[in-house]
């Protein structure tokens, strides 16, 4: 019976030495995480992404998914990730032209899903997305695609109501978040399409600046003149509305409006995964994505990041990812939106951070299947050299 012991003493080793050679899996990093997310929402023939439960491909997602790309560098990659003439044609096809430009209120505008809505919002961040598309023109094919500007600009125009400000869309009152993506929207197709003469397509300047001062509330801006606060998105839009209009000229009581800005990082809170974010009102206390992409937005316009906390702002958006790998408006969810993600991945671009592909390639996942707390080889090792010593006891009893 000497060979049983020889047989089972080798096995034993045999399997000790391959429980210590084989490498444990990895955790997946948050950068990993957010690409499988991204990927799982990607439909090939459409060319745009979908939001979770639905099989609709909507430009907002795309839109953060393009962004997405662009910040960390992907986009660029040859070949890229995605098919761009695809998405392009994408873009294109969401562009409204069914019905008579006089007649139909969304001719010319960028539809968030076919047949669906048009706000000036969701046309900005078509135009955006197009933006992006349009800078990969070393690629074939990217030629055949071309949207209809001049519509578009038809479109924005009537948007803007008798008081000077936009509204969400044709017919809706004027708010200042609407207003600052229309005057950001002219702003973009002028430097796209400067034949197009896009400023001649604003009604009355005046009457514009007017209404954006009539939201001024303080040193702050309301949504409109009959909100009751101000917020960081409205101020914020009130910023990138100035310097849509003329990017050379200083934004009004610039100095004040970024002490106001830099009172709503919030840097006490009783859940630690909330300091570092923007609250969206004076004494609000309920720090969001939303609000802290708007207020990096106003940073970045005025050039001052230093009047915030940029360590405690990062860790408050690593701590918005969600279980399933994208980022929601705060903490604590277990799905979130490929827009949010764009928002976490162009401030975690910006100046003073290290980059969102740098950042999210660092930082392991903590929701990842990979990390486990136990080494998992241990409970291996253990359990074969207790099967060892038993095959070695019964061979040598047998012996």
């Amino acid at each position: 019976m000497k060979r049983v012991k020889v047989i089972a003493i080798a096995l034993a080793f045999t399997f000790v030495l391959l429980a210590f050679t084989a490498q444990p899996v990895a955790a997946a990093s948050r950068y990993d995480s957010l690409m499988s997310y991204m990927n799982g929402r990607y439909d090939t023939v459409r060319g745009g992404y979908s939001i979770p439960g639905e099989g609709v491909t909507r430009v907002d997602p795309t839109y953060g998914a393009i962004s997405i790309m662009n910040e960390v560098g992907t986009i660029d990659n040859r070949p890229p990730p995605i098919s761009v003439t695809t998405v392009m044609n994408f873009i294109v096809t969401h562009q409204w032209f069914t019905g008579d430009e006089d007649e139909e209120p969304r001719f010319g505008g960028f539809s968030d899903y076919l047949l669906g809505p048009v706000t000036n919002g969701g046309n900005y961040r078509g135009l955006v997305t197009w933006e992006i598309l349009m800078e990969q023109s070393d690629i074939p094919g990217t030629e055949d695609y071309s949207i209809n500007a001049t519509s578009n600009l038809l479109w924005i125009n009537k948007t803007q109501t008798a008081s000077g400000g936009f509204g969400i869309e044709t017919g809706a009152s004027p708010d200042l978040l609407s207003t600052a993506y229309a005057l950001m929207s002219i702003r973009l197709i002028d430097t796209l399409y400067p034949l197009e003469n896009a400023w001649n397509w604003l009604q009355n300047e005046t009457a514009t600046v007017e209404w954006i001062e009539s939201c001024k509330n303080g040193v702050a801006y309301m949504l409109h003149p009959n909100s009751e606060l101000a917020g960081v998105t409205a101020t914020t839009a009130a910023v990138l509305a100035y310097r849509a209009l003329d990017p050379f000229a200083a934004v009004p009581d610039s100095v004040n409006i970024l002490s106001w800005l830099q009172s709503r990082q919030i840097l006490d809170h009783e859940r630690p995964e909330f300091i570092g974010g923007f609250e969206e009102g004076n004494g609000t206390l309920e720090p969001n994505l939303q609000s802290t992409y708007f207020g990096f937005k106003a940073l970045e316009t005025l050039t001052a990041f230093t009047t915030v906390n940029i360590s405690a702002a990062e860790s408050f958006i690593l701590n918005c990812q969600s279980l399933d790998g994208s980022f929601a408006i705060a903490p604590g969810f277990s799905t979130g939106k490929l827009i949010y993600s764009g928002y976490a991945c162009e401030i975690l671009s910006m100046a003073d951070f290290d980059g969102a592909l740098s950042i999210l390639s660092a930082s392991e996942d903590p929701n990842s299947p990979g990390g486990t707390g136990f080494e998992w080889r241990t409970l291996v090792i253990v359990g074969i050299v207790v099967v060892a010593l038993v095959l070695a006891v019964l061979a040598v009893r047998a012996d």
